[in-house]
Order: C-alpha cells, then structure tokens, then sequence
C-alpha cells in the first residue's frame, strides 16, 4: 500500500479533484491521505481526510525549528500573503497580517504537516511551489526521508508532466537520464526531438481573465478569509494605483528599445515579478536586480546589457517604476521592450550571449545553439550546452571567450538534455490542449497522477523505509 498525500489550498477545486483521484483508485493499492483546513476530519474507503485543527500536535515554531537543519523562515519566502521578497513593497502582499497572525496561522500548518508526513504517509504530492506550502512540505518530507514530487508542466507536451523531486526545479530523474544519453549518443533520435522541440505548444487555451468563472473567483475569496491568506482590500487598492502611476512614468520617462543597435550585447529576458519559479528555486535572486547588476560590471568594455521585459509582464505592478529607474543608471544597460521578439536579438549580428536564472528563454536559445550562461537553478540546466560560471570573474573569462571565437556549442549535451526531458514526461489519455477553464485543466491531472504512483510505488514504500539521520 502505498499512502499518498494531497494537502488544500484556497483553489475551489482541490478538494473534488482530492475525492476524483480516491475513487479512480479506489481499487488499487493507494491509499490517499487529505490535510485541509476546511474540510471535515474522517474516512471514506480509501480517502483519509485530516483537518489540521485534529491533528494531535501542537509544537511552537521555535520547538519545530530546533528539530531541523533547515531555515522555516525561508520556506515562507515563496508566499505572497505574507512577505515580498521580489520587490520589497508590503502592498505587493494578498494579505496584510501581522507576524503573530503569520505565526498563528504557520504554526498550525506545519505542526499537521510535519505530523501527517512523519506518522501516515509515503509520498507528498505537491504542485508547483507557488506557495509556503510545497516549501514546507518538501522540506519535511526531506527531513524524514520521505519521498517528494510537485508537478510541472511545459511547454512541450499537452498529455503529459513531470514530477520534480527537488525544491529548486530540478529532477533527479532528469539528471540521470541526462548522464545516461550524453554517454551513449546512439540513443537520442535526433530527428524526432527536433520535430518535437521545433515550436512550443501553449497549455491552455484560454485567458487569465477566463481562468475562473464569477463564483469560483467569490469561493476563492470566501476560501482565503477562512485560511493563511485572508485578501486585503487596502493592499489591493495601493496595489492598483501603485501599478497605474508606475506604468505612466515608464512610459513617459524610461526609454525602451524595440531593436538591437550596431554594438556586441549580451542579453537579459526578464521574469514576471515576483514569481514563484524565482521564489522557490533561487530566492535569493528573486528582486533580480542584484544579478543585471552584477553582470552589468563584469562584461567587457563595449559590451551592453539587453534586459528585456517579459512579454506578459503587467508593466508598473511587480517590476514598477523604480526598478527601471535603477536599472537606467546603468550606464551600458539598454531596456527592451517585451513585445519585441526575442530571435530578432537572438540572430543579430552583435549577439554574444543570453544570460538568464532560469525559464525557457535559455532553453530557446541552445535550441539555436547560442551561448547561454545559467546563473539560477532550471531543469535543464545540468546540460554540459549550458555555461554555469563559478563566480562573476569566470563570467567575464568566458565573455570575452565567445568574442573570441573559442566557444564551441556542445550539441551532444544539446540533445542528451532533450532526450531526457521527453523520456522524463509521465503520459497519459488527457489534453490539456482542450481545457477551456482551469477546473477542467486540473482535471486532466488524476490519470497521470495514477500512471506516475502506480509506475513507482515500490520506490515511495522504500524511501520511507529508510530509516532518518538527521
């Protein structure tokens, strides 16, 4: 039997979608374990549902803190209703709490978290660490050896996800299947991996306006004044006309570029700010103008910087006006803007490199083997086709290499990584391509969900036999 846990969020969904997997599976060897902190504790056949008002656990956080080895303040840096770690203005937060309600509120999580994890189950099935939550629970599970895994979608495949063992984006299973092909070449078709990498496919085809219906965005609401992130309206409205007020000084004051001009440049994509790709991978990182600032000193004399906005960036809400105002300050660092398309900047003549902490940008990049140095942490990034310096001296070395001709694209590694990624994706008899709405997007996941656990259960049972060291 192998105990999977799901834990709740405010999403409406989660809950039926919690109760759509346990019968799917009711009749095979899964027993699925739900902490919530809405639901009602009890049994339904093979479903568990725990409210984290039963558990029988009530340790300070001071108490829990001194039994791990890891920082529970920077599991909560990934969540919005608390801090902003990104651009250190409190209105960016959902809610405004105080750190005695933060610590109410985290108390009771992590003490049902680190209980149910420790006492019932085998494997945490999280999504993508958008959240303290994943943050948490992944730590935990760690701390007890138990097994781990959050979902991630991509561009790529509509059937299909794969399930990332590690807090920082990475999979292990991708590493080793990486090490595997870029030994044995023989194995990667590489026609059938460029016919499968040529263009992205988009995962859904509807708009953020069309995620949710009216009265699933009210229960949304409804449900976030019951748990950690009840919304505030004051942080909302200072949100608003803080964003307004940034966008019209943007545009009148900041000059933005749509073109590259007649000088060597090295190029920068933007993420969305705050976003929790940067959150729960590198936060350090997360404010993202320390690292434009520090590749900004270290490139060669003559050589600009390109940052270039997100093209589905809100201009003025998360990156607001003083960041592009630090950013103008730099004197070889020229701002583009996000409709501006990326393969113009990629095929120019005075292109040297793209530098990115993590996202596809990179990916698209080595896909028309260009130089890409990854400073963050991403699923690919273990490919030998990606420069990783070691410090901001070697970044400069390896600048001034590619102006000298002596970088060399590794195409082996190019299609090693590829291969990985295809063979690392957990099908099944779904298309995301077909969900109209984010319930029906979710609803693809109980198949492959099923296909993933009953494919590896054997490892999920071993993991928790393990005995713990920490």
């Amino acid at each position: 039997m192998t105990r999977v846990l799901f834990i709740d969020r405010s999403w409406p969904v989660v809950a039926q979608l919690v109760r759509n997997f346990a019968e799917m599976v009711r009749n095979s060897e899964i027993h699925v374990v739900f902490l919530s902190d809405k639901e009602r504790s009890g049994v339904n056949g093979n479903l568990e549902t725990i409210n984290i008002h039963d558990v029988p656990q009530d340790r300070s956080l001071e108490d829990l803190q001194a039994t791990f080895s890891f920082s529970l303040h920077k599991t909560l840096v990934t969540e919005r209703a608390f801090y902003d770690y990104s651009s250190f203005r409190r209105s960016q937060c959902y809610s405004r709490l105080s750190e005695n309600e933060i610590n109410g509120w985290v108390r009771k999580y992590a003490n049902a978290i680190d209980f149910t994890i420790r006492e019932k189950v085998d494997l945490v099935m999280e999504w993508f660490p958008d959240c303290f939550i994943p943050s948490l629970a992944g730590k935990i599970a760690t701390h007890y050896d138990k097994s781990f895994r959050m979902i991630l979608q991509h561009y790529w495949w509509n059937d299909g996800v794969f399930f990332i063992d590690r807090l920082d984006l990475t999979s292990s299973e991708v590493d080793r299947k990486y090490r595997e092909y870029y030994a044995r070449p023989e194995l990667c078709d590489r026609r059938r991996l460029d016919s499968i990498f040529k263009q992205k496919k988009t995962l859904y085809a509807f708009s953020s306006s069309e995620m949710y219906t009216w009265a699933m965005r009210l229960r949304l609401v409804l449900n976030r004044r019951k748990s950690y992130e009840p919304p505030s309206l004051r942080n909302w409205v200072v949100r608003r006309i803080g964003r307004a007020w940034s966008a019209i000084r943007i545009r009148l004051l900041i000059s933005r570029q749509t073109e590259a001009q007649d000088n060597p440049f090295v190029l920068y994509p933007l993420h969305t700010s705050p976003e929790a790709a940067l959150l729960g991978s590198c936060p350090e990182l997360a404010d993202q103008f320390s690292l434009i600032k520090n590749i900004s000193m270290n490139l060669p004399y003559g050589v600009q910087l390109y940052v270039k906005e997100h093209p589905f960036t809100d201009l003025g809400l998360g990156i607001d006006y003083d960041f592009y105002r630090r950013l103008s300050a730099l004197p070889n660092v020229r701002i583009v803007r996000g409709s501006a398309r990326l393969e113009k900047f990629l095929d120019h003549p005075g292109f040297v490199a793209v530098t990115v902490l993590t996202g596809t940008a990179g990916f698209d990049a080595a896909m028309k083997r260009k130089p890409v140095f990854v400073f963050g942490r991403a699923v690919y990034a273990i490919a030998d086709c990606f420069i990783k310096p070691a410090n901001f001296e070697d970044f400069h070395m390896q600048v001034l290499g590619i102006m000298q001709k002596t970088f060399r694209f590794n195409e082996r590694a190019l299609y090693a990584i590829l291969n990985a990624l295809d063979a690392s994706v957990v099908r099944a008899d779904v298309d995301f391509l077909a969900a109209r709405d984010v319930p029906t997007l979710l609803m693809c996941f109980p198949p492959i969900w099923r296909r993933y656990i009953e494919s590896r259960a054997w490892t999920f049972r071993e993991d928790s036999a393990i005995p713990n060291t920490t």
